[in-house]
């Protein structure tokens, strides 16, 4: 008897002949052990294999949260029994006519009132050979919740006679609370697979979301310019795509780029800037000169024939990662870029494409799982840069990766528009941003993507540029502007110029079971301050109950009105999100707010016998919040402007 949490019940599913399933529990740990034995006298390719419980539960007022293994794959709370929330591409979801089953990647978490405790999580503790999902399985009117199954594809492994192969280990507890839960998990990962957390969140500028793969040499130049004009506070300066040939032909820059990627990178790093580049190293273009010449290091069908995938980069082979002529051809380029040119950020794009199924392609080396090509991929790319490189992953699987880069992009693409189902918008890149924050600063820093706050050449209004602002702020990741920025106004690039530097903490939802993607969030800055951000996820305005929100005694400074919250409720756009800092009761007279700034960057303050002194020590002016004797008010301060308060 394994002594499971909810006195579950495991059994292996579809076994084939000659095969044994062993488990072992140890409820200390929380670690389940799942082992394939082969019994038989012939070698025996498992495929899948699984264990199933039953639950037989109720499901109305129960709930699931479902993760993806990739920034597009869908992250949400499905609430049972509740209308299917629109806009996901639905990979969650199989519907059998009679069953509906909801399938969660990697780790998945459960909530069933009538358990004690209410929570069942389950979690692969290494992804860097094996794909895992929990499948959670309701009848069709989703009533009654009637079984959990865990499955392992474990495709490329063929069991010799007498062999045994021990699984991945599972995290397997229930809680009271599935946050803590979760990041237990991530955590738990976080040391399995010694993941890369930087010391600090980075910040910094993409040519992608205005100028696209249009973008030149003299666009980045010019805001270059501006950036040293402004002094504007971004780390480093980031080349997106557009600059090469041909995709795949990554040391051969377009004509755009005259004067060559190692000279735009100088001057960047003249500027007082880091540069950036964007590559997409694991796909070459079918027109390009790397796949012309080097045919042999991409990867081949079962039959023999070159694997093709429709990319956004157009028709591509993939690099098979295991062949010793794509390893020599990949570190030749990575060494040129980073060591040659001089790029010590590479964005790593489409990474996903790698980890294709041994059931489809035939590896050089044999054995070899889609999450383990894309692992040795960049297994070579962070030997051949080096640590001191950052690496930005992009479009790629996340269990594969940990251990390896030191950030990651957790949602789809933003765009400058509000909502287009599963594409690229700013309502679904935010929507699973968010519901991957326990990541943050455990695996890696996140990537909400791009900030876009301009007011031309966008359809985004400012409720919504407000509402992705708001969103990248709760992330806690990284801020990088994405605008043209010599043509931003006044207004807008002030609102940019508040999230410089970005918090650096997540937040957490107030309430986890609020889905698809709940509306409040909180993150503890320490010392009695937090923020909070509400989300008007809907297409028309609501009013917002702040006093409901906020805990006895706090006060709290909207970032983006520059003013502390009014008497009654606060009004809501549709697509509006509203972004607080929040000040626990502590002693006075002191600052509670600050429109320049989450972190007070260049606000000096301090207290002095009962007296406070501030000074903007900024180039701009600012809107501070002063409380003192029960009373709060705002106040401007020009640049260099010091006040006492008393």
């Amino acid at each position: 008897m394994l002594n499971l949490p909810w006195d579950l019940w495991l059994n292996p599913i579809d076994l084939p002949p000659g095969l044994t399933l062993e488990t072992a529990y140890d409820a200390a740990t929380g670690r389940l052990q799942l082992t394939v034995v082969n019994n038989s006298g012939v070698a025996v390719a498992p495929g899948e294999v699984g264990v199933v419980g039953e639950l037989d539960a109720p499901a109305t007022g129960n709930w699931a949260w479902l993760h993806g293994r990739y920034m597009q794959m869908d992250a949400l709370v499905r609430n049972f029994g509740e209308d299917s929330p629109a806009g996901y591409d639905g990979r969650f979801l199989r519907d059998a006519g009679e069953t509906r089953t909801y399938v969660s990647r990697e780790v998945g978490a459960l909530s069933i009132l009538s358990q004690q405790p209410s929570v069942l999580l389950v979690g692969s503790l290494r992804g860097d050979r094996f794909f895992f999902s929990i499948e959670y399985t309701l009848d069709a009117a989703e009533t009654r919740i009637q079984g959990i199954a865990l499955r392992f594809d474990l495709e490329a492994v063929e069991l010799a006679p007498g062999e045994r192969l021990v699984l991945p280990p599972l995290l397997f507890i229930a809680g009271g609370n599935a946050l803590d839960l979760v990041e237990r998990y991530a955590d738990e990962v976080a040391e399995a697979m010694q993941a890369r957390v930087p010391a600090r969140v980075p910040t910094g500028w993409c040519s992608w979301y205005y100028f696209y793969n249009r973008v030149s040499e003299a666009d980045v130049l010019a805001n270059l310019s501006d950036m040293v004009r402004e002094m504007h506070p971004a780390e480093f300066v980031q080349i997106d795509d557009g600059f090469q040939s041909h995709t795949g032909d990554w040391l051969i820059p377009n004509e755009k780029f005259p004067s060559g990627m190692k000279a735009l990178a100088d001057e960047v790093r003249a500027a007082g800037y880091k540069p950036g580049l964007w590559l997409a190293p694991f796909v070459l273009n079918e027109h390009s000169a790397a796949l012309r010449e080097h045919p042999d290091m991409v990867l081949k069908t079962l039959d023999g024939q070159m694997l093709y995938v429709q990319t956004w980069l157009g028709r591509c082979a993939v690099l098979d990662c295991t062949h010793p002529e794509a390893e020599a051809w990949l570190r030749n380029t990575i060494r040129t870029t980073v060591r040659d040119w001089g790029y010590g950020y590479l964005k790593l794009d489409a990474l996903s494409f790698a980890a294709v199924s041994s059931t489809l392609v035939r590896y050089h080396t044999p054995g070899t799982t889609a999450p383990a090509n894309l692992r040795r991929g960049l297994e070579i790319i962070r030997e051949e840069a080096g640590d001191e490189t950052f690496i930005l992953g992009c479009t790629c699987h996340f269990a594969p990766a940990v251990g390896l880069v030191d950030a990651m992009r957790v949602g789809p693409d933003v765009k400058e528009v509000w909502a287009d189902g599963p594409n690229p918008s700013v309502k679904h890149a935010m929507r699973l941003t968010l519901q991957r924050n326990w990541m943050h600063m455990r695996w890696w820093a996140n990537d909400p993507d791009c900030l876009i706050v301009r007011d031309t050449d966008t359809s985004l209004d400012e409720a919504e540029t407000r509402f992705l602002a708001t969103g990248i702020a709760l992330s806690g990741g990284m801020v990088v502007a994405s605008d043209d920025l010599p043509k931003l106004s006044p207004q807008r690039r002030e609102m940019a110029l508040a999230l410089f530097p970005p918090a650096g903490v997540a937040a957490r939802p107030v309430d986890p079971s609020d889905g698809p993607v709940p509306r409040v969030w909180r993150a503890d800055l320490g010392e009695g301050r937090s923020l909070i951000g509400v989300l008007n996820w809907d297409d028309t305005a609501e009013w917002v109950p702040w006093t409901e929100i906020l805990r006895p005694g706090e006060v709290a400074f909207d970032v983006w009105n520059a003013r502390l919250l009014p008497m009654g409720d606060v009004f809501l756009r549709a697509h509006e999100g509203t972004l607080w800092q929040v000040s626990a009761p502590g002693k006075t007279p002191r600052v509670v707010g600050d429109s320049a700034g989450l972190t007070r960057k260049d606000l000096f303050a301090r207290q002095v016998s009962g007296r406070l002194q501030v000074r903007n020590d900024a180039a701009r002016p600012r809107v501070i919040a002063i409380q003192h004797r029960g009373q709060a008010w705002e106040v401007d301060l020009a640049p260099g402007e010091m006040r006492w308060f008393d």
